[in-house]
């Protein structure tokens, strides 16, 4: 049962990497629609992350029971592939 249990969350790891690379997407087209720079550092949080990973993964809604520990690591999964989109759109901000 383990096994199982480690396998379904291995597969759901794409799924939330998925979520946060169409955050990071999202995040630019609202910056450039309010004709402002992707400039900077990446401005999203693991909060928004467990946020967007809850709404948009649909296994995060209908697994019974998602441990905190498997919710984590899905959030983190999602912000970590955000924050390397972000990095690969943005420039760098060249303000002190």
């Amino acid at each position: 049962m383990q096994a199982l249990a480690t396998q379904s969350v291995e597969s759901l790891l794409p799924q939330a990497a998925a979520i946060g690379e169409a955050w990071a997407q999202e995040c630019a087209v609202d910056l450039r629609a309010q004709e402002r720079g992707v400039v900077g550092a990446w401005p999203g949080t693991v909060r928004e992350a467990r946020s967007r990973v809850l709404l948009r993964l649909p296994a995060a809604r209908t697994v019974p029971a998602l441990d905190t520990a498997t919710l984590q690591l899905l959030a983190r999964t999602a912000y970590d592939a955000a924050r390397k989109s972000w990095q690969a759109i943005s420039e760098p901000d060249l303000e002190p």
